[in-house]
């Protein structure tokens, strides 16, 4: 039975993966330098590079297997003998040396090139390497039915004004496919799961903590990855991650293709919205509610969160030196590595069995020398352990005596280092935290002062989330003492951040206050701020003679369109003392005072609120009704005209009838010749048939029958 090592396709594939290490390494280093060339142009373009970079990464290994399955059939894997080889070692002579002039014969077996060892553990690479799949492949599989069962529960459609909103979006975003929109209890962010037949799931707490703009922004994120097949791509993109896990190169172009797409799908949200900071303070309000999401899913907290908050606004984002530094190493590192492996592969196997021969070795230090002179300067490196402790440097004198080296300066606390943050946050209450939650605390710049402020204010125990939401939506310690004083006293930290990301400064709600709008509650400036509502609207109201109106009564006239110069010119024709209601009425119904005034010069005077809306919504013209009264029908209720006017009866259409010779007809007369289709052409043909001075009901009867049909 042949052995693992003599099979010729698994030693292939066992090099294939030691090939990889330089390829993807140089594949990943380019796509560094593209990127950086690419950094002021569009997300779309650096999606695109970073996808090209892992098909690269893809085809790589093929090509390499293939090449050297073809070039592997038929050589036999053989391990070479260890042929001796013997090196002279020869030094130089020296005052008071006793190995000075003597030859040193050393016979030692020749050592393995490093071909030979990367042959002989290639096999068990690719062994390990298959195992490492599987067990991905299981995880991915996991994910698969993780995802298939959020979509089984979610619970049903949203209600039909979030239907219509959404296909809204579709349209907008040009989503072709049929897309269902569902609320599930599983999710805590909106998710689309599938790519055939997509679902967006929308969590409950979602609809309840975000304002209705945020969550269209959210919602078109996800349609955008929808429009853009991201679902599919990531599946690919994990089956890439699985063949290739060994490799960080591999990890990071993955990582640099979530970042974009990420990107890409903000910036179509944005486009959408029309609100950068709107949608900014959308994202933070997800990361309050993030969890652990499978990975073939695609959510709207993907990618670096706040990294993605800070492009939006236009700030720098931060980047992690740590990581840029490790993964510049990792290339590095793979790059030697593998031309190393490329340079023993190729070269001639006869160098490995030639002699090894050192043709001068260090000069010995003289008898009765001190060795230590020699390593004059040489200096031990200073050794942090976790960026918590420093060990002295001590450097060995340069005459020779160790005590008299100059000892390094005491071992101190490096800035920067973690550990002041940490045991400042343990004293504050907040020890024993994760490595997340301090990543966290330190990605959003929340600092030991400012916890001690917010505890000064009486925010004495907020966990992790609550300090990042605070920080991340700008709630200082000083705008929660500003709020104070304008009359909000201690709010809940999810009013603080409604508050802040409505703009409900503490000079808004003094104005408010000045106006007679004390003591709102926090739910109410939010509602005021969300909607628009200004202090200048509400001063114009009053002077428009509304006084004494509820904020919800204020912010339900601003959502209306209804303005102080609207009511100012409905006051003009004679509408004075309406309530807010029919206002509201006139102005949903786009009657303006133009329509008001042409009806009153048509002679219909001051026409109550109801009758006018529905004048208006039949259409009928000021003009039209002039005509048809000045036709003879001067007593005509509005209730007729509007009845007319449905019907069809125009002014043109009683000319043409009386020419005929039907003249002096009622209006329901005239109504009902047109809805039985008796028209002036009727008459002239029902005449020239010898049809003379038929009556009304002679000639509607004779029309519906057909006669002259």
């Amino acid at each position: 039975m042949r052995s693992i090592e003599t099979i010729p396709v698994v030693a292939a594939l066992g090099w294939t993966l030691i090939h990889f290490l330089w390829q993807g390494a140089i594949a990943a280093l380019l796509l560094a330098i593209f990127k950086a060339a690419l950094k002021n142009h569009t997300a779309n373009l650096r999606y695109l590079a970073s996808c090209a970079a892992l098909l690269v990464m893809l085809a790589l290994p093929l090509v390499t297997f293939v090449s050297l399955s073809s070039g592997i059939a038929g050589t036999q894997f053989a391990t070479p003998g260890a042929a001796p080889g013997i090196a002279s070692l020869k030094s130089k002579p020296g005052a008071g040396s006793p190995l000075a002039g003597e030859l040193i014969q050393a016979t030692a077996p020749a050592s393995k090139n490093l071909r030979e060892v990367f042959s002989e553990f290639a096999p068990w690479l690719a062994s390990l390497w298959l195992a490492g799949v599987v067990v991905l492949s299981l995880r991915m599989l996991g994910g698969w039915f993780y995802a298939r069962r959020l979509n089984r529960h979610a619970t049903g459609l949203l209600r039909d004004e979030w239907q219509h909103r959404f296909a809204e979006l579709c349209r907008k975003i040009r989503v072709l496919r049929p897309v269902r929109i569902l609320e599930s209890a599983l999710v805590q962010v909106p998710t689309v799961i599938g790519w055939m037949r997509p679902v967006v799931l929308i969590p409950a707490s979602a609809l309840a903590g975000l304002t209705p703009r945020q969550l269209e922004a959210v919602i078109a994120h996800e349609l955008a990855h929808i429009r853009r097949y991201d679902y599919l791509v990531n599946l690919l993109q994990t089956a890439v991650e699985i063949l290739l896990f060994y490799h960080p190169a591999v990890w990071w172009v993955s990582r640099e293709i979530r970042q974009e797409r990420e990107h890409c799908c903000d910036d179509v949200a944005v486009e959408v919205c029309g609100d950068a900071l709107a949608y900014a303070r959308a994202l933070a309000e997800i990361e309050a509610l993030r969890s652990i999401r499978p990975q073939l899913a695609m959510a709207a907290d993907g990618g670096s969160l706040l990294a993605r908050i800070e492009r939006i606004i236009g700030s720098s984002p931060r980047r992690s030196e740590q990581t840029a530094s490790w993964i510049a190493g990792a290339i590095v590192v793979a790059i030697v590595f593998g031309f190393a492996a490329a340079a023993q592969l190729f070269s001639p196997s006869t160098r490995a069995n030639e002699p090894i021969a050192i043709n001068e070795t260090p000069r010995l230090p003289e008898a009765g020398g001190n060795p230590a002179a020699n390593l004059s300067g040489v200096a031990a490196r200073e050794i942090k352990p976790s960026g918590r402790e420093a060990v002295k440097n001590e450097t060995i004198g340069q005459d020779g005596d160790p005590a008299a080296g100059t000892p390094a300066s005491e071992p101190q606390q490096s800035q920067g280092s973690g550990s002041s943050f940490i045991e400042e946050m343990a004293a504050l209450g907040y020890a024993g935290l994760s490595v997340d939650d301090f990543i966290a605390l330190k990605n959003y710049g929340v600092t030991p002062q400012f916890v001690r402020e917010l505890k000064a204010q009486g925010y004495d125990k907020l966990s992790v989330g609550q300090l990042t939401r605070l920080k991340a939506t700008g709630v200082s310690p000083q705008l929660i003492k500003e709020l104070a004083a304008a009359g909000i006293k201690q709010p809940q930290v999810e009013s603080l951040v409604r508050l802040q990301e409505h703009g409900v400064s503490p000079a808004l709600i003094k104005e408010l206050g000045e106006l007679g709008y004390k003591d709102l509650s926090a739910d109410q400036l939010t509602r005021v701020a969300g909607h628009g509502v200004t202090p200048q609207f509400v001063r114009d109201l009053q002077s428009a003679g509304y006084k004494d109106l509820a904020i919800d009564d204020v912010v339900r006239v601003h959502d209306h369109g209804v303005g102080a110069e609207l009511i100012k010119a409905i006051r003009g024709q004679g509408y004075d003392g309406l309530t807010i209601d029919q206002v509201i009425r006139v102005s949903d119904h786009g009657i303006g005072p133009e329509f008001m005034r042409e009806m009153n010069s048509a002679g219909f005077g001051r026409i109550p609120i109801d009758q006018l809306v529905r004048a208006h919504d039949h259409g009928v013209e000021p003009e039209v009704l002039r005509k048809i009264r000045a036709a003879g029908y001067s007593n005509a209720a509005l209730d007729q005209l509007i009845g007319m006017r449905d019907h069809g009866v125009t002014p043109d259409y009683i000319e043409s009838v009386r020419k005929a010779g039907y003249d002096n007809l009622s209006l329901d007369q005239l109504i009902r010749m047109k809805d039985h289709g008796v028209d002036a052409e009727f008459i002239r043909r029902a005449k020239s048939q010898g049809f003379q001075n038929l009556s009304l009901d002679q000639l509607i009867r004779l029309r519906d029958a057909g006669v002259l049909d």
